[in-house]
């Protein structure tokens, strides 16, 4: 081992034990609902909306209300395209807490549903345009707009009727969420994973209730924050003709 290998070597397990010791696992109980309505009044054509609010601390404060409405145009009997524009409003929470914000979130996707033996599979593609803007009392007081966040969104779905009338069903989920642009907002791993369980009813041919759990895997600035996260979801697809 040369000199500066030798002198190189003490340097860098300094600095391991430094850069480990400053990352950190947050673990935070949360309840998520949502109501996704999707409703046909077109021979192809449908209504799309959604109102998710989420709250932390066991459901005692905010951590974030997302909404947004769309057009849904079928391409193909079993491929979709959804155009729509969300906002939301984020609130300050947690050990990783940052400005409250104010968000518009134009978005396109591509979701297609098959057969896959026993289960039905479901995957969806899509693309957000973030545009933020930081709100509240920690905001600077010339907050602006900032510059537009590009992120790449896929999941994967598979449901498999548990009773014989099929109104009974089970499914899993898994979503992967990548920041691709600007270069700044990138991180070495994921910004997000989401992994939900869920049981499901049919209340209706139109209509049907979800819960189970999810596991939100959050890269944050400073560690990692894992959300054990209580999901009630209603979905509806009432046609207006």
């Amino acid at each position: 081992m040369t000199v500066r290998a030798r002198r190189l070597v003490p340097c860098l397990l300094l600095l391991v034990p430094s850069f480990v010791l400053a990352q950190r696992t947050v673990h935070t109980p949360m309840i998520w609902g949502g109501v996704f309505g999707d409703h046909r009044f077109g021979a192809k054509s449908s209504l799309s909306w959604d109102v998710q609010p989420r709250r932390t601390d066991f459901g005692e404060s905010w951590q974030i209300i997302l909404a947004s409405v769309g057009y849904t145009r079928d391409i193909t009997p079993r491929w979709r395209v959804t155009t729509a524009l969300g906002a939301t409003r984020g609130y300050r929470y947690g050990a990783f807490a940052r400005t409250a914000q104010f968000e518009l979130r134009p978005w396109v996707q591509v979701a297609g549903t098959r057969p896959a033996g026993r289960f039905t599979w479901s995957d969806r593609m899509r693309v957000d345009f973030r545009v933020q803007r930081p709100i509240g009392e920690f905001a600077p007081d010339d907050a602006t707009w900032k510059p537009t966040v590009v992120r790449l969104r896929r999941m994967d779905r598979l449901q498999r009727p548990v009773t014989a009338d099929r109104r009974w069903y089970a499914a899993a989920s898994q979503e992967f969420l990548v920041n691709v642009h600007p270069a700044r907002v990138r991180v070495a791993a994921l910004e997000q994973s989401r992994t939900q369980l869920l049981l499901g009813h049919e209340l209706s041919k139109r209509n049907r209730v979800e819960t189970g759990y999810g596991l939100q895997y959050f890269n944050r600035q400073g560690g990692v924050e894992l959300n054990h996260t209580l999901l009630i979801y209603v979905r509806t697809s009432t046609p207006f003709r």
